[in-house]
């Protein structure tokens, strides 16, 4: 990280002597380069608790942006009926990002003067570029490679990739002064889904499997553009969940094995198959088993155009 421009090397310490607060409590930019730099100050009981503000307070500079962007793109691009659930998905991931970006936070000054605690909080823009930037390519590369196969069962992947970097590329911009271009755009997204085929039947075979999963299973694959029938349809998908008691010598507590199977058919005949597989203990098998819902839940999502339902 750099060093606010008038601090030079030395480390930050505590100001007992000063008769009155520096002026960076009030105005932080007074020792900081704003062209470099985003600083704030914050004042807490302790100078633990003034750091942690500060800190806090650096983080609001994303999030208030994050909330305001996001919710103004989601409201007025209500294309697809789980915007919600992707819209709460993604927020996740771009607060994760900017967590991680405000690990790189460094407290340049402390003032502490009759029961006052100040901390003065910088994060180097470059810094903060170089990591947004990262993720961006990331999420672009990923997104290509989805596109490129044009899967329905990948709309939804594809969807959230989009608004995810959307979000982080104001981020970025904000930190480098730069502009990163989506691979995709959102009126390629949505003409691609119109242009779609209407929807195709597919059985759905469960053997045995949690009711979490097999709605998800349902859930997805109507996303997807498929109607679920029972009766007779050239295409189908099976799921089935496999558990296996490990041994384990330790009192009130079980190890299980899960592996979850996935097979697609056309015409009658096996297609393809991909397995999950997760050893995790618990107090009981149905405890052990909600410990990797969400393993399972991921990996479905992630992995369903895998089948080659498309």
């Amino acid at each position: 990280m750099s060093s606010c421009t008038l601090l030079g090397p030395q480390k930050p310490g505590l100001s007992d002597t000063d008769t009155e607060a520096p002026s960076w409590v009030y105005s932080p930019y007074d020792l900081c380069d704003q062209g470099r730099e985003f600083c704030t100050s914050a004042e807490g009981r302790t100078l633990g608790e003034a750091e942690a503000n500060a800190k806090a307070q650096l983080g609001s500079i994303f999030e208030v942006k994050i909330k305001s962007d996001l919710q103004s793109t989601m409201t007025s691009s209500q294309v697809f009926p789980w915007q919600g659930q992707v819209k709460e998905e993604v927020q996740k991931s771009v607060s994760e990002s900017i967590d991680q970006i405000l690990e790189g936070v460094e407290i340049k000054k402390r003032f502490k003067k009759k029961g006052l605690n100040f901390a003065l909080a910088v994060l180097d823009r470059t810094k903060a570029s170089e990591l947004l930037g990262h993720r961006l390519d990331k999420l672009d590369q990923e997104m290509t490679v989805l596109w490129q196969k044009k899967q329905r069962t990948n709309l939804r992947r594809i969807v959230k990739l989009f608004f995810e970097r959307e979000r982080l590329g104001e981020r970025y911009s904000i930190v480098s002064s730069l502009a990163k271009t989506s691979p995709v755009t959102w009126e390629q997204i949505t003409k691609w889904k119109e242009s779609r085929p209407a929807m195709e039947r597919i059985f759905f075979k469960v053997g045995q499997s949690p009711d979490w999963l097999v709605e998800k299973l349902e859930e997805l694959l109507s996303e997807a553009g498929f109607k679920i029938v029972k009766g007779d349809a050239s295409r189908g998908v099976s799921l089935q969940v496999d558990g296996i008691k490990e041994f384990l010598n330790v009192n009130g507590f079980e190890k299980h094995t899960f592996t979850l199977s996935l097979s697609s058919y056309e015409a009658g005949e096996k297609k393809r198959t991909i397995s999950k597989a997760e050893t995790v203990t618990g107090r009981s098998q149905a405890d052990a088993l909600l410990k990797i819902k969400n393993i399972f839940l991921e990996y479905v999502e992630e992995h369903l155009s895998d089948l080659d339902l498309d």
